[in-house]
């Protein structure tokens, strides 16, 4: 059984209007929302505060877009938001993961790889959030096997920053950290498990659950 966790940006293609720039994107979010309702192979989670950031993403989109934005009608908007209540109503589809105070400890390992080994020119930062959502990922993977939980994104400063916390040697990590009263944990407490970056992820990058479910990402 897999457990696949999306984010905001992720989450959203497969409940917005299919645009032919993000054809390929809804189709990959779909395959993966397809391992939970047609093979029953996989864990959909999404944080609770993500829940709420696309609720404001639908309104924003259909009452105030931006220049660069695709607006939703009104009849759009309301499918959208039809579709997604369905899903999180009772944990359908998509099941609400809560903040813990482990995520809240766990910001403080994230934020040095952040700010000073996953700097790249020109690079965004993480908001809050963000790195909250790695910090769940996190934690999901130390409580099962790293090897079948996915992050999901559409995000490409979360894959730097996943990147440089599975490469970087502990020895350095430690370095960047100041000590703390609630000491350090013995092993790898915080295990960044897969990131999928939707992006431009090839088909083996994709956990494969079933022999007729084919995904063609090219």
């Amino acid at each position: 059984m897999f457990t696949h966790l999306f984010d905001t940006s992720a989450v959203l293609h497969y409940y917005l209007p299919e645009r032919a720039k993000t054809k390929r994107l809804k189709l990959r979010v779909t395959y993966l929302i397809e391992q939970r309702t047609v093979y029953r192979k996989a864990t959909l989670l999404i944080p609770s505060f993500c829940i709420a950031e696309v609720f404001n993403t639908f309104g924003r989109l259909h009452f105030r877009p931006g220049v660069n934005d695709e607006p939703l009608t009104k009849e759009a908007y309301d499918i959208c938001l039809s579709r997604f209540r369905d899903d999180i109503n009772w944990q359908k589809t998509l099941y609400s993961y809560d903040l813990s105070p482990n995520h809240i400890i766990a910001v403080d390992e994230i934020i040095p790889v952040e700010h000073r080994l996953a700097v790249k020119r020109d690079s965004s930062h993480l908001s809050t959030l963000d790195i909250l959502v790695i910090a769940m990922a996190c934690e999901l993977a130390y409580l099962g096997d790293p090897e079948k939980v996915y992050l999901i994104t559409c995000d490409h400063r979360m894959k730097e920053v996943f990147e440089a916390l599975k490469n970087t040697n502990e020895s350095d990590l430690k370095r960047l950290k100041v000590d703390r009263v609630i000491g350090y944990p013995n092993g790898k407490r915080w295990v960044p498990p897969h990131v999928l970056f939707l992006n431009d992820a090839k088909t083996n990058d994709f956990p494969q659950v079933d022999r007729q479910a084919k995904l063609n990402v090219h």
